[in-house]
């Protein structure tokens, strides 16, 4: 795994030097998309393969705010809509995995903030993303009260 981590990053750097010095004649917007998106999947595999531990849940807010940012840049997706949505989808992921009750209320402000930029956009797909995102996490905590209860 590590070898080929450094194969990867040497491969990107060898690919953005020979570019940097028009040895290589090819450039898209989305390039920077795709290593962000790749940063944020690797940090993803990491995580899940090593089945990390409830306090080092951490590591998945800045790794999906990569993924996502990715994801949204490559669908052409700019503002602040991208922003708040991506975060709100990391403190999602903190929250479900590490069980800590105190990052409840961050997430669901950052849920009420992504719902009412999304309205602002226009965009039904992302208003359709972003109730699926609360619909999960209500389903998630009732589960757990549920769980609790008995």
């Amino acid at each position: 795994m590590k070898k080929a981590a450094i194969a990867f990053v040497v491969g990107i750097f060898l690919f953005f030097t020979l570019e940097t010095f028009h040895i290589v004649q090819w450039y898209r917007a989305d390039v920077w998309s795709a290593v962000v998106f790749s940063f944020g999947l690797i940090v993803h595999i990491y995580v899940f393969k090593r089945r990390a531990r409830e306090h080092e849940a951490f590591l998945l807010l800045p790794a999906a705010i990569a993924l996502w940012m990715g994801v949204f840049s490559l669908f052409l997706l700019h503002g602040g809509t991208m922003y708040v949505l991506a975060f709100t989808i990391g403190l999602l992921e903190w929250w479900a995995l590490s069980k800590e009750e105190w990052l409840k209320q961050p997430t669901l402000f950052c849920f009420g903030c992504s719902v009412m930029v999304s309205l602002e956009a226009g965009e039904m797909f992302l208003v359709l993303f972003v109730l699926m995102i609360g619909i999960g996490a209500y389903a998630y905590h009732t589960k757990r009260e549920r769980a609790n209860v008995y």
